[in-house]
């Protein structure tokens, strides 16, 4: 069997690292996720409850456990944005339901950050993974 290909989101927007870090950390903490620093370019945001989504699975509606790795770098003209989710993402807590969960929840978290981080005027590409 072949690994799950990786699927993720590239957000290419304009202005200065710290700003965009600020931005996409507040995006993540004002829908209730939890964010942490693990280094100057990586933020992992989390959600949900670990433990509901081992005992239920997939059936643990909005507290599905779930984790969004960002990775965030300079490139000319702004900062890029990766925010993958990998095509496996909640099948090792939730089977296929639990993946199909995860990934809808990923696609509409990264369709609303793109807006968020939009929504002053800054300029935002998306490019899948």
């Amino acid at each position: 069997m072949s690994p799950a290909p990786a699927a993720g989101v590239v957000l290419t927007v304009g202005g200065a690292l710290p700003a965009v870090r600020a931005l996409v950390g507040r995006f993540f903490v004002e829908r209730g996720w939890q964010v942490h620093e693990r280094g100057p370019a990586l933020l992992v945001a989390e959600t949900g409850s670990r433990r509901r989504t081992v005992l239920l699975g997939a059936l643990a509606g909005r507290r599905f456990h779930l984790t969004a790795p960002l990775e965030l770098h300079e490139v000319p003209g702004g900062v890029e944005v990766r925010y993958r989710w990998g095509a496996g993402a909640g099948r090792a807590l939730g089977g296929s339901l639990g993946r199909a969960r995860a990934t809808r929840s990923h696609e509409r978290t990264a369709a609303a950050l793109a807006e968020a981080l939009g929504a002053d005027g800054r300029g935002v590409q998306v490019r899948r993974l």
